[in-house]
């Protein structure tokens, strides 16, 4: 079953991908069209398409990728991985990141092997950290 907010819409919303690059496009279009529904602005939208298409450039720990869109209070928490411990610490690649979102964590999730990278963006957000 699939958790929904107060206004009926799908608090989650997960997607698993073959690891090519090929696939990219598929991701952008899920996630650009979870964030439109939520009001994200679109100069937002585009910011936050960016982040995960520059995330998927890096090389992930197996052969698929998982991408998770969470619907906060706030605004949209998105999920990528798994990627090899170590491999998503460049501070070239967070330096990009943090200009593109409002939030961007490594996150350990139970269960779960590798390394996850958070992105969070808020729906009134204006991309610079606030």
């Amino acid at each position: 079953m699939t958790a929904v907010t107060e206004s009926g819409r799908p608090a989650r919303t997960a997607l698993e991908l073959p690891a090519g690059g090929g696939y990219r496009d598929v991701a952008g279009l899920v996630i650009g069209g979870i964030a439109a529904r939520f009001e994200l602005p679109v100069d937002r939208v585009d910011d936050l398409l960016l982040a995960v298409d520059s995330v998927l450039m890096q090389d992930v720990a197996g052969d698929t990728v998982r991408i998770e869109a969470d619907v906060t209070a706030t605004g949209l928490a998105v999920r990528l991985g798994p990627f090899p411990r170590g491999r998503i610490d460049d501070a070239g690649l967070h330096r990009v990141l943090t200009r593109l979102v409002d939030a961007v964590e490594e996150v350990a999730l139970d269960g779960r092997t590798g390394t996850w990278l958070e992105l969070a963006v808020g729906i009134h957000g204006d991309g610079d950290g606030t």
